[in-house]
């Protein structure tokens, strides 16, 4: 091999590599986070995607699916003094995944905690037959406890 063919596999390898590394597919039910240079720079959604490369790197892959989250028990003093243990499942959908992974450290744990506490408020201001009979009604107060926050970019 002459040494002008052995640059031009080089040149060729090199934007074959550059390419490569410039094109991202996301799959559906993902966007990811683009930092360019450490620095948020942009959201993909799903389907084929460019970016600069060497120079915009993906830090964050976030699902845009329905994550199903488990609320442990806690026990909670109603407006009568009566301690019920409650516990809950929240559906979450991340709307906004910079706001998600720069906001918090751990979005999931920040939401767990939050619908905690919103769930203790919204029991101690209820009589305890209230409480155990209207769970619509405590569904609606914390779907509007999270529109209010809205922290971190969460749909509840």
């Amino acid at each position: 091999m002459t040494p002008e063919m052995i640059l031009a596999i080089a040149i060729f390898v090199f934007l074959l590599i550059t390419v490569a590394q410039g094109v991202r597919q996301v799959p559906q039910g993902f966007k990811w986070v683009v930092q360019r240079l450490g620095k948020y720079n942009k959201t993909l959604n799903p389907g084929l995607n460019f970016i600069i490369p060497f120079i915009d790197s993906v830090a964050f892959k976030v699902t845009t699916k329905d994550i199903v989250l488990d609320i442990p028990s806690q026990d909670v003093i109603t407006k009568d003094n009566a301690v019920i243990i409650t516990n809950a499942v929240a559906y979450i959908n991340i709307v906004s995944p910079e706001k998600a992974v720069y906001g918090v450290e751990n979005y999931v744990i920040a939401i767990q905690t939050l619908v905690q506490t919103s769930l203790r408020s919204i029991v101690g201001e209820m009589n305890l037959d209230d409480a155990l009979s209207s769970r619509d009604h405590i569904k609606a107060k914390l779907k509007a406890a999270f529109q209010m926050i809205f922290l971190i970019g969460v749909s509840l």
